[in-house]
């Protein structure tokens, strides 16, 4: 790493151990400060007389103007337009050098959290209000409920059950590969920073090593089958919550699943659904300094938002999903009718359904809970209430953010192909239930008779019907034409110039179908003829099936155009993608591989559409 290299040099042309420490902490302390308080201009100047007196060797200066600071006059500040990511690869590289050169202890000193802002006003009280309202009492009760993140004690334990170090190295990585990635024209946009890169790492980790999903728990005598028996009001671990009793199918015991509202049992039994795990994931971005949201919908779900000092907006992350920046997927992916959402932090209440709903003129009609006055008026009183605790600096940052944040929510977006995918936390069965899986599941519908080929290009990610020969319809985007989908996305190699369907990077499987029926009683399919291209490495797996009318699903194999002579009303052709090896082995498993310029199509259904005969 560039930093500790530079680091070295200091130690070197310093030549006093004991300087070169001083120097480090002060630094790395002061460095932290800004971190804490960007908003606060003072703490941007280097006043130290020990780091005054560094700065008579010319390489630490060099140092202070590779992380950022520029000189003015006699002092060394850290402009405010200046962004904080070198800062933060700086305090990583101080931190490390300091565990080196002191040992254990003193990196355990030092290990304080990354902070974007830290709480150094008094601890802030809750704020209540005199309403009837159900809305408003449910608001009121979650801004105090995000009062137990700041808690010291809550933030340590949190930290101590985090990885940091190996998080911050696999951010540094991420970063890097995301540099390189831009100077070879694989990904287009700005540089990622470092906090964003941390946070996504947390995330992974969050999901797929820390928490888990429950939708019903194993029995905990015989480890069976259990099913809902009833659900109550209990105290568990000191805590009065509601717990669902699950009966054993087999043993016919009773399990329980308390589903707490404490975060602090929530880091012991780390396990939930969507309430817990935003609970348990909003406190862990709180002890790492992150600006956090409680994000909730009137219609039962639960999500954080994280401010991000980089852009200066509100990021929307869901740990459920393993989703960033991506505040259209419940609207248009799940099909979810929202009409309010609220976000709360420590010191601030915000109406974000506009953020995570298109056609907002639709949406006002499904807000019929209290007058929109009404609702302004308690966000304001809160709000007022809550930041009388805070600096007068802290206000005006606050103020400023609001105003911004309130013009992009007036701006009505399109979604992304990312933010069509239906809900994938949670058993099918139960998403299913909540008509969640997908609101985008495409069927190939026949009117008429004709001989039909459907066709999907991966270069030109476009589907094209053709009837008789001649071109019917075309469909952007594998997603548009699939009857489900989930954890596919369509993968571009630019260095390799090769495009092709795959499963996310963290997942294990991902799944892709496509259906045909017939839409009259008098109308058949017969025969059917498949083509579908698959590629593998190491041990990559691709598994097809294809599932005529009501009958079970068929595993095929994928060697050549495959055959079938009957007839049937509906089909359904399905693929899954498996196996691998190695950090990218979610690439081990393609579909329909082939060069960015192609033209070929490398799925292709063929089938006849004919008059039944009695």
């Amino acid at each position: 790493m560039e930093d500790v290299a530079r680091i070295a040099v200091i130690e070197q042309t310093m030549n006093d151990i004991d300087t070169f420490n001083k120097v480090l902490n002060e630094l790395l302390q002061h460095i932290e400060k800004i971190l804490e308080n960007p908003h606060d201009l003072e703490q941007r100047i280097l006043k130290s007389s020990s780091l005054k007196k560094a700065m008579e060797h010319e390489v630490f200066c060099e140092y202070l103007k590779y992380v950022g600071f520029k000189r003015e006059n006699n002092d060394y500040i850290y402009p405010r337009e200046q962004s904080l990511g070198k800062l933060r690869f700086a305090q990583v590289a101080l931190k490390r050098k300091i565990s080196i050169c002191c040992g254990s202890k003193q990196q355990l000193d030092i290990q304080r959290p990354p902070c974007y802002i830290k709480n150094n006003e008094p601890y802030l009280k809750p704020v209540y209000l005199e309403t009837a309202v159900p809305l408003f009492n449910r608001i009121e009760m979650l801004f105090n409920n995000v009062l137990m993140y700041e808690k010291d004690d809550m933030q340590e334990k949190a930290r101590e059950v985090i990885p940091l170090v190996s998080l911050e190295l696999k951010a540094i990585e991420r970063v890097r590969e995301h540099q390189r990635k831009l100077k070879m024209g694989e990904v287009k946009g700005d540089d990622l920073s470092f906090e964003l890169a941390l946070l996504f790492e947390l995330m992974g980790w969050f999901k797929n090593e820390f928490f888990e999903w429950i939708d019903k728990p194993d029995c905990d005598f015989c480890g069976g089958e259990t099913g809902i028996a009833t659900v109550e009001q209990r105290t568990m671990e000191k805590e009065l919550c509601t717990v669902e009793v699950f009966k054993c199918k087999k043993c016919e015991r009773d399990t329980l699943f308390p589903r707490y509202n404490d975060v602090r049992n929530l880091l012991r039994t780390r396990r939930g659904r969507c309430g817990e795990w935003a609970n348990c994931f909003a406190l862990l971005c709180r002890a790492l300094g992150y600006d956090t949201r409680h994000v909730f919908d009137t219609n039962d779900h639960v999500w954080v938002e994280i401010f991000n000092l980089e852009s200066g907006e509100w990021l929307h992350v869901d740990p459920c999903e393993g989703m960033v920046d991506a505040p259209l997927v419940y609207s248009c992916g799940w099909g979810t009718r929202l009409a309010y959402v609220i976000a709360v932090s420590r010191d601030d209440v915000q109406d974000v359904t506009w953020r995570y709903t298109v056609k907002h003129k639709q949406v006002k009609y499904r807000r019929t809970l209290c007058a929109e006055s009404d609702l302004v008026w308690c966000m304001m009183t809160l709000r007022a209430a809550r930041q009388a605790q805070v600096s007068s600096a802290r206000r005006d940052f606050l103020a400023k953010r609001t105003v911004k944040e309130l013009v992009l929510l007036m701006q009505e977006k399109e979604p992304s192909d990312y933010e069509k995918k239906g809900r994938m936390s949670g058993a099918l069965e139960w998403r299913e239930d909540r008509g969640e899986v997908s609101s985008h599941s495409h069927t190939f519908h026949f009117v008429k008779p004709g001989a039909y080929n459907i066709q999907y290009c991966a270069a030109k990610d476009e589907y094209r019907v053709f009837c008789d020969g001649k071109k019917e319809n075309v469909i952007d985007s594998f997603l548009e034409g699939a009857y489900k989908s989930e954890y596919i996305f369509r993968k571009v190699e630019k260095d390799w110039k090769q495009v092709y369907l795959a499963r996310n990077e963290r997942e294990e499987k991902g799944q892709i179908s496509w259906k045909l029926e017939v839409e009259y009683d008098d109308l058949v399919l017969k025969d059917l003829v498949l083509v579908v291209c698959a590629t593998t490495f190491e041990d990559g797996c691709v598994r097809c099936s294809v599932q005529f009318d009501s009958e079970p699903a068929q595993d095929i194999k994928l060697e050549g155009p495959i055959k079938f002579k009957r007839e049937f009303k509906k089909v359904v052709v399905s693929c899954e993608l498996t196996g691998g090896s190695g950090d990218n082995r979610y690439q081990h498993a393609q579909l329909f591989r082939q060069p960015t310029n192609a033209k070929e199509s490398l799925l292709k259904i063929i089938t006849n559409v004919v008059y039944r005969i009695n």
